[in-house]
Formats: C-alpha cells, structure tokens, sequence
C-alpha cells in the first residue's frame, strides 16, 4: 500500500534533468578536444603543447560531476509502474548537475578570456574592440557561473520537497562539496601561476575562489 505522505517527483522532472545533464556532457566533450588549439596556454613539460590547465580540469571535473549527477537521478526513480523519484537523491543529483555546469563554465569562458588578452596583444590596432569583447565574454561567464554555482542550488534546496530537517543537511553537504572543489581549484591555480612562463602571476588567495571568474 502506498504512503500517502510519499513524496513522488514525475518522471518528466527527471527526463528535463538527464537531457540538460547530456548536453553538458557533450559540451564539454567538444570543448576537451578543441582546447590545444586555443591560445593563452601553458607550456607543461612532456607535453608538445600549451595547455589551459585550470580550464583542463574544470572540464573533467564538469564530466566527472555530470556523471555523478546521471547516477543520482537515476538512482532516485522508484521501480514500480510509475517510476516517480520519491528519494533525496534526486537533490543530490541537482547539485551534481548545477556544479557540473560551474565548472564547464569555467572551462569554457575562462580559456576564452585569455585568448582574448593574447590577441589584443597582436592587434594593437584593434584593442578597444578585442577589449569590448573580452569583457562580454567575463560579464556573461561570470553571470553563468554564479547562477550555475550559487542560485540554482539555492532555489533547488528551497524547493525540495522534503522536509526542513533533511533540506538542511542537503545544504550543509553542499557547502561541504563546494570548499572541497574550491581548494582542489585553488590548487590548481597556484600550480598554473607557478609554471607560467609570462609575466609572473600574483599568487591568488584561497577566498577568491568563492568568485572564482575573478581569476580567469
């Protein structure tokens, strides 16, 4: 006999969810195999071209996440007749899905910024309008990458149809999830400022990862 009290997420909630969670995939699988061919990288010893390293690793971990996010959702589904998603996973794998947008955000935008700045360096001629392009392509990253990263988590948890108590502890794992990504990125930075062979880069701070296209 069925619970009255039980909560059911339709199918159909799920499905827009999947499709999302495959576009990103896709993106940022085509991002991966264009990303030698973008200027502004890093050259890293033993390999026969610059790299965007920090961009690099926000799109594997923006795969790893979306992948992540994949088993959640499908986890969440009831095997009856109805196939609702009546578990908390279902949450887990919106977070999932919204830190594996962030993070192809990152991978996308910030590898874009930079080859921006490198050819407004080749065409002095043109740097007002390089420049006016440059700071579209930041402002719009940016904008994606803090509804990706902050609203849409926070809208998801204020929607849950679960209880208060279990909502909480969905957003206390959230913001755990997010410090772990944050240092793991924060390291990544600091291992690009150190092996570029540019104009030095000042070493970042931990705190600034909380915006983190303040370092793109």
């Amino acid at each position: 006999m069925n619970n009255p009290h039980q909560i059911g997420i339709a199918i159909n909630v799920m499905r827009a969810r999947l499709t999302l969670v495959g576009f990103n995939i896709a993106i940022v699988s085509f991002q991966l195999s264009e990303m030698f061919n973008l200027a502004g990288g890093i050259p890293i010893p033993g390999l026969s071209k610059a790299i965007h390293f920090r961009a690099d690793m926000a799109l594997f971990l923006a795969l790893a996440l979306s992948l992540l996010s994949l088993v959640a959702f499908i986890s969440s589904s009831a095997l009856d007749d109805q196939g609702t998603c009546d578990h908390r996973i279902f949450i887990v794998g919106e977070l999932l899905m919204y830190l594996g947008l962030a993070h192809t955000a990152t991978g996308f935008f910030s590898p874009l910024n930079a080859t921006f700045l490198v050819v407004g360096q080749h065409l002095p001629d043109q740097f007002e309008q390089i420049a006016l392009f440059r700071e579209a392509v930041f402002y719009l990253g940016s904008l994606v990458w803090l509804a990706a990263i902050y609203i849409g988590p926070t809208i998801a948890l204020i929607r849950a149809p679960f209880s208060k108590k279990m909502t909480l502890k969905l957003g206390l794992v959230y913001v755990a999830l997010l410090v772990l990504m944050f240092w793991f990125s924060h390291q990544v930075t600091l291992f690009e400022a150190a092996n570029t062979t540019k104009v030095p880069l000042k070493t970042p701070h931990f705190w600034q990862e909380l915006l983190q296209p303040m370092l793109w």
